[in-house]
């Protein structure tokens, strides 16, 4: 009898730390490495064992070809993550905005900064459109500005980006 298609989303975390950094052929070092500099958000379970799904698979993926085939390194892909303009996203009002620390800095993105009053900490920011896709769309950070720049509505500029990301 054939197997079917996995009873799991890309996004469910099924895979432990040995298994991942198996796949993308790092150290789990490197992996907790990257964890500790905000580039992925493990799934924590209720005993604290670190999960992953096949997007964070992805997104190593991604984050070994921006260093090594591009040369950035960690603080220039977190930079880079930073200017995607999540208030655009959430239609945040101007004055939380403006007090906003994630909209004030642009050295770290949104998830690495604790105690937004617009995310919920722990596992939740896994699910956040922004990190999900943040790394995805750094080599299109250009087109992405041009984009936003050019459009009175910056989250359709984004939401398209993103369209095409997927495609």
């Amino acid at each position: 009898m054939p197997l079917g298609p996995p009873d799991y989303d890309t996004e469910d975390p099924v895979i432990s730390i040995g298994t991942l950094s198996k796949k993308v052929g790092l150290s789990v070092s490197t992996v907790r490495h990257y964890e500790s500099e905000g580039l992925i958000i493990p799934f924590r379970d209720d005993s604290g064992r670190r999960l992953f799904s096949l997007e964070d698979v992805f997104r190593l993926q991604n984050i070994q070809h921006l260093i090594q085939d591009l040369g950035l390194n960690i603080e220039g892909i977190r930079r880079m993550q930073a200017l995607l303009p999540c208030w655009d996203l959430f239609r945040c009002k101007k004055k939380t905005r403006d007090k906003c620390p994630a909209f004030q800095s642009r050295e770290r993105p949104c998830w690495t900064i604790k105690g937004l009053p617009c995310s919920p900490q722990g596992n939740e920011c896994r699910k956040c459109i922004v990190y999900r896709f943040g790394s995805q769309c750094t080599e299109d950070i250009k087109l992405l500005l041009y984009d936003q720049y050019h459009s009175e509505d910056a989250g359709a500029a984004i939401s398209e980006l993103l369209k095409r990301k997927r495609q």
